[in-house]
Parts: structure tokens; sequence; C-alpha cells
């Protein structure tokens, strides 16, 4: 067996694990950290994508998503609104582990918000987390929330089986 010298020189990967079990330099670059998955990204507004997805019918649904550099959407919110009827309904919203409690459910929701003041809003029943976000959320927007799931005969009618439109849009503010 040849001496650590010989080892380093030969630049194998076994010698650089050699080396580096000894406290050496081993002279090769750390590799990019580059997350195995999704879940393992950390909260950073920099690279992330926000879209929203267009109602088919008036009253029809609509989403907010934002994703992550590789496309998983970390943070989802479905909701239906009926001008006529000033109804808005809140059927998912969904921010996955490292992001939640970095206010990405509260911004979907501002936006779902925005131009329909007025409006009487329900959600579906509501997951032990969601129990205390909207409540919470009740108190910075001043808008009830409350589980009942009610629904206009507008936002019953069936939507088309097309793809919706989609925009590209900047965050929604904090």
């Amino acid at each position: 067996m040849g001496s650590a010298n010989t080892a380093r020189r030969r630049g194998s990967l076994w010698a650089r694990l050699v080396d580096a079990f000894h406290g050496r330099d081993t002279g090769a670059p750390a590799p990019p950290a580059v997350p195995f998955n999704s879940l393992e990204w950390t909260v950073d507004p920099a690279t992330e994508t926000w879209s929203h997805l267009l109602p088919n019918t008036p009253a029809g649904m609509q989403e907010i998503q934002a994703c992550a550099p590789d496309g998983y959407n970390f943070a989802r919110l479905v909701w239906q609104s009926c001008e006529v009827c000033r109804l808005g309904l809140i059927l998912k919203i969904r921010v996955t582990g490292p992001w939640q409690r970095h206010g990405y459910g509260s911004r979907m929701v501002r936006f779902a918000l925005r131009g329909v003041d007025g409006y009487r809003w329900t959600t579906t029943p509501q997951s032990e987390d969601a129990q205390a976000f909207f409540p919470a959320l009740t108190d910075t927007t001043g808008v009830a929330f409350p589980r009942e799931a009610e629904l206009c005969e507008h936002m019953r009618l069936r939507e088309p089986r097309k793809p919706r439109s989609q925009q590209r849009l900047g965050p929604p503010p904090e």
C-alpha cells in the first residue's frame, strides 16, 4: 500500500476521502449545494415563481400557486367567487413543510380577496392547522371564514373541461 502522498497524487476518490478523514486539504472543490428534492429547498422568495389559473366560467374555480425552482408547487389556493351573489368559497389551501408559517397562505388569500370587497366568504371543512389559520386571518383582514362551504347556483355550474388559462404573477405583497 502506498503512502498518503502517493494516494493524493493519484487524485482518486478513495485518496480524497482518506485525506479528508485525516483533516488534510483535499484540493477538491466542494460540490454545489443542490437539494435532493423540493422538500429540501429553503425558503427563498428570489427563486419562487407564482401563477394564477383563471376560471373557465364567471364563478368558476381559480387557483394561485407558488413553485420552487424545480417546479414543485409548495403553496396552492383554490377558490371560487361569484360577483352576482357576492359570495366567495375557499375550497383548498395548502402550504408544504418548510414554507409553512412564512406568510404564503395569508398572501394567497389576500390575493383572492382583491376586488371582492363586501363578499361573504366560507370555507370547506378545515384541518387543525386551518382552524388556527382562518381566525388569525380574520383578525388581519376583517373577513370571516366560517366552515359552512356555501355555494351559489353560479358556483355549482359545471365548468367546461378545457385547460384554464394561466398568468404568471409577481409574488403577492406580504
